[in-house]
């Protein structure tokens, strides 16, 4: 009777733990699965932050060297007499990225005898007098800048924008990307037509030229 009983309990406590070591294999299983999916979330949370700030960077390269062109376009073009006098005026619609970069691009600076004034504009309904005018890709649809050129007449602006397609429509200047690098496509004749005189060497840089 007593060695029955010691195998009983021997068994017991062998069964015991057996489920002792089923129990903890499978939470130790299930810890690492949870630690597996858990990384797996981490890596695709890491790689998502990495793609934005991979874009936030790009775009701040892009709007920084656009804002660079900008203010070199005030070198190379030659605006009427009558436009000489008073503060040089550049305007920048709905592009807060280039706006900032132009305002420190800018600070000091002057076009002759004309000091440098960078204004932000919302909407093309609030421009008024601008030497330089900069529109974004969306404000540089063919229908917004149709009713633009039609509003500037043949003022004395430079209309730069950044949209393919945009010189057929008055922009004197647009924007490209040519193998991911900067360049600038120039309609001349638009520019003569505002009164604006453009070196040889701007010409000479122009993409379609």
């Amino acid at each position: 009777m007593a060695v029955g009983l010691k195998k009983n309990i021997f068994y017991k406590k062998k069964a015991d733990i057996r489920s002792y070591v089923m129990f903890f294999s499978t939470f130790i299983a299930v810890s690492v699965m949870k630690n597996y999916r858990r990384l797996k979330v981490m890596k695709r949370i890491l790689i998502l932050i990495f793609a934005i700030v991979s874009v936030n960077i790009c775009i701040a390269q892009d709007a920084k060297y656009k804002a660079m062109f900008i203010y070199n376009f005030t070198r190379q073009i030659d605006w009427p007499a009558s436009e000489k006098s008073g503060d040089f005026i550049i305007c920048v619609v709905n592009q807060n990225e280039i706006l900032n970069y132009l305002k420190t691009a800018v600070n000091g600076k002057m076009v002759g005898t004309q000091p440098i004034t960078v204004v932000g504009v919302k909407s093309v309904d609030e421009i008024s007098k601008c030497h330089i005018l900069y529109l974004s890709f969306a404000d540089s649809k063919a229908d917004k800048l149709d009713a633009l050129v039609s509003k500037l007449g043949n003022s004395p602006s430079l209309i730069v924008t950044d949209r393919p397609g945009s010189l057929k429509h008055g922009a004197c200047i647009n924007f490209l990307m040519m193998d991911d690098v900067l360049k600038f496509e120039l309609n001349k004749a638009a520019a003569t037509d505002r009164k604006l005189q453009v070196s040889a060497q701007l010409e000479g840089k122009a993409y379609n030229n």
